[in-house]
């Protein structure tokens, strides 16, 4: 897949959003994801950590991810404003050859600053334009931690819960939580 970049208006906003899809993977991205991906944990994301996180913890999951986007197994959709990158997830890619018709979201992260100025939907509406066009897609699926409200969301976005995996994630001695599993067709 080529590294692509379409500037659409922001709504409210003056600034631009390019969509980045697999862009070079360079020391500088892992660092920006990184920091993003800690600022977004220790601002309560449910995002593969527990708060407190340090970028000393982070990084190393970074690299691990953006191996697979260099090997072109996954691929990496951004949003970037300006010089900055403010939301970005991955498409996981299935192992198994009758599963290539869909994949999973993974990491979906939107700077804590921006929560609630319409970049995650921009960012899911990114998602679906190279699930579609780039991929041929069928559907996707995501993993959402229940009581973070992020089901919720991903519903008003065509997402449907289709299982769950019970006290799947454990973010403290004494507190459980499940594993939300959503699916959305493409057609």
């Amino acid at each position: 897949m080529t590294d692509s970049s379409t500037p659409e208006a922001s709504p409210g906003n003056e600034d631009d959003v390019s969509v980045l899809v697999d862009p070079p993977v360079t020391a500088a991205l892992v660092d920006e994801l990184s920091h993003l991906w800690v600022r977004v944990t220790n601002a309560g994301g449910s995002v593969g950590f527990v708060p407190p996180v340090s970028l000393d913890r982070v990084r190393p999951h970074t690299v691990s991810i953006l191996s697979r986007v260099i090997d072109q197994t996954d691929t990496l959709v951004a949003l970037q404003e300006g010089a900055a990158i403010v939301a970005w997830c991955v498409l996981t890619s299935n192992d198994s050859p009758p599963r290539q018709g869909w994949r999973s979201i993974r990491h979906v992260q939107v700077d804590p600053e921006r929560q609630g100025s319409g970049i995650g939907g921009k960012l899911l509406a990114a998602v679906d334009e190279v699930a579609r066009e780039d991929l041929k897609l069928e559907a996707l699926s995501l993993k959402v931690r229940s009581g973070t409200g992020a089901d919720a969301f991903y519903r008003r976005h065509g997402f449907t819960e289709v299982g769950r995996l019970p006290r799947a994630v454990r973010v403290a001695d004494d507190d459980y939580r499940d594993d939300i599993i959503m699916w959305r067709e493409l057609s």
